[in-house]
């Protein structure tokens, strides 16, 4: 059994003591007041010694609920004693013990020991350092130091009962000490907190969120605090402070328990942001209406009805401020959620500047969170999965959707432990950069297949056409060629008086070589035969067959170029030889051809008339389709007069 658990379950039977205690009193008689003191101390220790016990059998080992039950213990004690010295003096029937008056005089220093060392152990239940062992140490001190100089007092007691029956005599200079002890609590407090903040900023996300668990707790102090000042404003005493204390013994247990036992279960950091944005808020209000009820002339009818609108006036300037007050609060208690907030607004301007695109987000989201391995997941609208701005699927099992009008647009995958800034409102705000980068994904993604496709089509249209000159070459050419030779061989077997049918023969042999010259240029233009040996071959053997005098220039690294860059290249020099020859009456073209890094550059100049443009349906047009298939460029420059240029570049990485 755990040290922790042991004192869980210690403080049970010292609980049923203090309720026995109180029962004695109870059936003695007491007035309704105390019997009232009484019930509300019963409640108000409840669920920290359930909670602590809970929290202890679970975690047999975890301090956070050995506290609990110390404070659960503490508030019960007190409220048991109160009635029964309240019994006793009412009655006359019950035993008084001096001792146990004395020791009482400065017992409510106990009620924030437990909460104090809490800020200490919190949340791993363990004094952790130095710093934390010597703070614990310096409470301790000071709180049994404070009722023991308190017990010691020249002051009467409370009242003129627990006076009558002081246990100790008193010691001049007692109230001096226990007076400078006050401040020394105060800074042990202060540094409790300090120290739970510096844990804070080096804690993990989980540690984080526990902690803010106990940051929106402990907001229920000064709410109390400041509740005991209102009551002293409008009634003239602390009695609305018992709503504050209640509160407080109510809602701290609660919280701290669901930040051992389920820290995710709530938003942490929104609800602690939103709890200081309040208080600060309601602090101020009461310091207006404080300053307002101590200005001179209050009394006078005039002045009250001033004060009641200024006070209106001033409530309704801070409630408007509270969104501001409450982002200021926020950098400091939630820092991750604001910067990404912050980051989120500032890439949302970029891209409707185009100053970046929604492919992007996933980068400014790595960055905003120091999440190297976040990833943004977009949904697929013809199948099921996610995919990243670059089309490769992502994992979704442990992903956070991101919904768009009731539609899921996409996902975001925090690194192991890293999800939990992203609440509900970042979901907002990534809400339309994720459906953007969606859309512009899915956009992607077509025109990348669209582009696969035309790729595919010209492939399987330069394959058609080597086929077909292939085929041209090997089949109906030489069958002619065959065809003519058998002719001849008929013509020269006939006897000399048949010269009408060698006549004959002679044409039909003449129509064959025609036909065979026909075919040879109908497979040329399908596919010259000489880009089997290469590029350069094909240029050289075009340039030969033009009219017009053609200059070709082939840089020295040109290298090999893949079959279909060559081809294409080939026909572009072809179409733009043929233009300036029939079109242009140029009298001379220049083809330039070379490499530049991982593309190949061709250039067709002539010094003809000029004038060329690209029309629907026209060579050129289907010039920059097929090179455009290829994911190239061509570009036609033509000047009347001056001649034109064609050039090409085509990617053959």
């Amino acid at each position: 059994m755990g040290l922790a658990r042991a004192v869980s379950i210690a403080v049970l039977p010292l609980a049923a003591m203090s309720l026995a205690t109180a029962a004695w009193a109870l059936t003695a008689g007491v007035d309704a007041s105390a019997a009232g003191w009484l019930g509300m101390c019963i409640v108000m220790s409840l669920p920290s010694l359930i909670l602590g016990y809970l929290i202890t059998v679970r975690f047999p080992k975890q301090g956070v609920g050995a506290l609990l039950s110390g404070a659960g213990l503490v508030i019960l004690a007190v409220g048991c004693s109160d009635t029964y010295l309240a019994a006793a003096q009412e009655t006359g029937k019950l035993p008084v013990n001096g001792l146990w008056i004395s020791s009482t005089q400065g017992g409510w220093m106990l009620l924030y020991l437990p909460w104090a060392l809490m800020l200490l152990v919190f949340p791993s239940g363990r004094l952790e350092d130095k710093g934390a062992r010597k703070l614990a140490i310096g409470l301790g001190a000071v709180v049994v130091s404070f009722g023991f100089f308190a017990a010691l007092s020249t002051e009467p007691y409370g009242d003129a009962f627990q006076d009558m029956h002081r246990g100790l005599a008193p010691m001049p200079g007692a109230d001096l000490a226990a007076v400078g002890l006050l401040p020394v609590f105060l800074a042990l407090l202060a540094l409790s907190v300090a120290h739970l903040a510096k844990r804070f900023k080096h804690a993990d996300g989980v540690g984080r969120n526990q902690i803010r668990w106990l940051a929106v707790a402990g907001a229920s102090v000064p709410s109390t605090l400041l509740l005991c000042w209102v009551g002293y404003l409008v009634n003239g005493n602390e009695s609305i402070v018992m709503i504050g204390l209640a509160a407080m013994y109510l809602f701290i247990p609660a919280a701290i328990a669901v930040a051992i036992l389920r820290e995710d279960l709530f938003d942490a950091g929104r609800m602690l942001v939103s709890a200081l944005g309040l208080l600060a808020v309601l602090g101020a209000v009461v310091m207006l209406a404080v300053l307002l009820a101590l200005w001179p002339g209050i009394e006078s009818r005039t002045s009250t009805a001033l004060l009641v609108a200024g006070a209106a006036a001033g409530t309704l300037a801070l409630a408007a401020l509270r969104p501001r007050i409450q982002h200021l609060i926020g950098r400091i208690v939630y820092a991750e959620h604001e910067r990404l907030i912050d980051a989120l607004k500032d890439f949302e301007n970029q891209v409707f500047t185009h100053a970046a695109l929604p492919a992007d987000l996933e980068k400014t989201l790595r960055a905003s969170t120091s999440d190297p391995a976040l990833r943004v997941g977009y949904a697929v609208s013809t199948g099921n999965g996610f995919r990243d701005a670059q089309g490769r699927p992502v994992r979704s099992e442990t992903g956070i959707p991101v919904a768009l009008a009731g539609r899921i647009a996409g996902v975001v995958v925090p690194g192991p432990g890293r999800g939990r800034v992203f609440n509900t409102e970042t979901m907002k705000a990534l809400a339309l950069m994720v459906e953007m980068g969606r859309q512009q994904m899915e956009l992607s993604t077509a025109l990348a297949e669209v582009e696969a496709s035309r790729i595919r089509i010209l492939l399987a249209a330069h394959h058609e056409r080597k086929r077909l000159e292939r085929d041209l070459h090997d089949g109906a050419q030489q069958r002619l060629v065959a065809l003519g030779m058998a002719l001849r061989l008929i013509q020269r077997q006939l006897p000399p008086r048949e010269q009408a049918l060698r006549g004959m023969l002679d044409e039909s042999v003449a129509e064959l070589g025609t036909a065979v010259a026909e075919l040879r240029q109908i497979a040329h233009g399908i596919r010259p035969s000489a880009l089997d040996e290469g590029l350069e071959a094909a240029l050289r053997q075009l340039s030969g067959r033009s009219p017009t005098p053609v200059q070709l220039r082939i840089g020295d690294s040109l290298g090999i170029v893949p079959e279909l860059v060559g081809a294409t290249a080939y026909f572009v020099a072809a179409e733009a030889v043929h233009n300036a020859v029939k079109h242009a009456g140029a009298r001379r073209i220049t083809v330039r051809l070379g490499r530049e890094g991982e593309s190949v550059r061709l250039s067709v100049s002539d010094d003809g008339r000029g004038g060329a443009t690209r029309t629907p349906g026209g060579g050129l047009a289907g010039l920059a389709d097929r090179v455009g298939a290829l994911g190239g460029s061509i570009n036609v420059r033509s000047q009347d007069g001056r001649g034109t240029v064609i050039e090409a570049v085509l990617p053959c990485a």
